[in-house]
């Protein structure tokens, strides 16, 4: 294979392909950290029906568990993918090539069709239902002597609350549902969680600051000291603000595809 277009083309081919072969890895990598520190909301859920039953059937844990596990097997073909690109091009070998060419037309489909069906779901029906109901089978009553359950359910809460920096699901108005028996102690209205850090990012160690906080008043949803935004609230505005940047990479991904696609395709019909 000669000329100036040519080499072009093979060694774009080269350096993009080894670009993806490193991010595939990386990937992986988040895979292997996802299954090893699992998000503690999922935890809450997975508790949740320990301790009381069905919380929602759109809400399946193990979906989102497996999650992880798929990401690392699409990141291992991704590695796969780009190994044929790469050698491909550099070794300039029609056979690579046009495998490389059909691994990656059929994993660009299948990202364009994952796209939609994920574009497509209900984030409020997915995740804020059985968050509600999860809140209803909260009690701050139990200890790890007299119910190992519901005080392992009463910890998950608090530990979500702790790390989302979030208080209850909407808000912390949700922690005076009277659907709920939540037994909390006289003159308190909200778990521990809502009140283990305040927004200047200390930790409230003072027994009677954390007693204050956990008694005012859950009509005051705007606090300027204390987390006291809904974890559900949180984690939307969260994805809606990175919404943007995902659909930006989502899109530089699929043109970076297609254009692989193009020079290998462009290289196969000149490689003799």
């Amino acid at each position: 294979m000669e000329g100036c277009l040519s080499s072009l083309v093979k060694y774009l081919l080269f350096t993009t392909n080894f670009l993806i072969f490193i991010l595939g890895i990386t990937v992986f990598g988040l895979g292997i950290w996802v299954v090893v520190d699992k998000p503690s909301f999922l935890t809450l859920f997975e508790t949740a029906q320990n301790v009381g039953g069905d919380i929602g059937t759109s809400f399946d844990v193990e979906i989102y568990t497996s999650a992880a596990y798929i990401l690392m097997v699409v990141s291992c073909l991704v590695v796969i993918i780009s190994f044929f690109g790469c050698c491909g091009a550099i070794k300039e070998n029609k056979c690579m090539l046009g495998t490389y060419f059909t691994l990656i037309l059929a994993m660009f489909i299948v990202m364009v069709v994952g796209a939609v069906l994920g574009y497509s779901g209900d984030l409020e029906k997915t995740i804020k239902t059985p968050l509600s109901k999860a809140l209803l089978k909260y009690q701050d009553d139990p200890t790890e002597s007299g119910d190992p359950a519901l005080w392992a359910y009463k910890q998950a809460w608090n530990e979500v609350q702790t790390e989302l920096k979030c208080c209850g699901v909407d808000n912390v108005k949700d922690w005076e549902n009277q659907d709920g028996d939540f037994k909390f102690p006289t003159g308190m209205n909200k778990p521990d969680g809502c009140c283990n850090i305040n927004q200047a990012g200390d930790g409230i160690k003072n027994g009677t600051v954390h007693d204050v906080c956990r008694g005012i008043s859950a009509g005051d949803q705007t606090s300027s000291t204390y987390y006291f935004e809904g974890c559900y609230t949180k984690i939307k505005s969260t994805i809606e603000d990175n919404q943007n940047m995902v659909v930006g990479v989502a899109i530089g991904v699929v043109v970076v595809m297609f254009l692989n696609m193009l020079f290998s395709f462009a290289m196969c019909t000149m490689v003799k």
